[in-house]
């Protein structure tokens, strides 16, 4: 597949994308995009990275999740702790800490399986192997 039959099916598809001669850009969100690497009118290698914290280096976005998800679960553990070790813990508003920590979980897992169907939309549209 060649350079202009990607742009076509992006357009086609209104997909936003920044293309130059040797790499297409396709954003999926604000911080989450797919990187094509074109040679010989092929896409040669692909990566697709999430920025974080407006670094420009990315992360993939499976590793970029995990990696929050982890940060969370430590924090977390901590709270845990200090629960078991203090019997006032509840008493003195520790469960609203849960209540508040679970739905960001929540948001991470549903975050990563939104831009994960995305991923897979476009790579199947541009027949990219996974």
């Amino acid at each position: 597949m060649d350079n202009t039959d990607i742009i076509r099916k992006l357009k086609d598809n209104n997909y936003s994308f920044d293309a130059t001669e040797d790499q297409i850009v396709i954003r999926l969100g604000r911080r989450y995009f797919l990187k094509l690497y074109i040679e010989n009118n092929a896409v040669f290698k692909y990566e697709d990275m999430v920025k974080q914290f407006g670094l420009t280096n990315g992360k993939s976005l499976r590793v970029a999740t995990k990696i929050s998800i982890m940060g969370y679960l430590i924090f977390i553990s901590f709270f845990a702790i200090w629960s078991i070790l203090d019997p006032h813990f509840f008493s003195n508003g520790g469960k609203y800490f849960f209540i508040v920590i679970t739905p960001v979980i929540l948001f991470q897992l549903i975050d990563f399986l939104c831009y994960k169907n995305r991923l897979s939309k476009i790579k199947k549209l541009l027949k990219l192997n996974d």
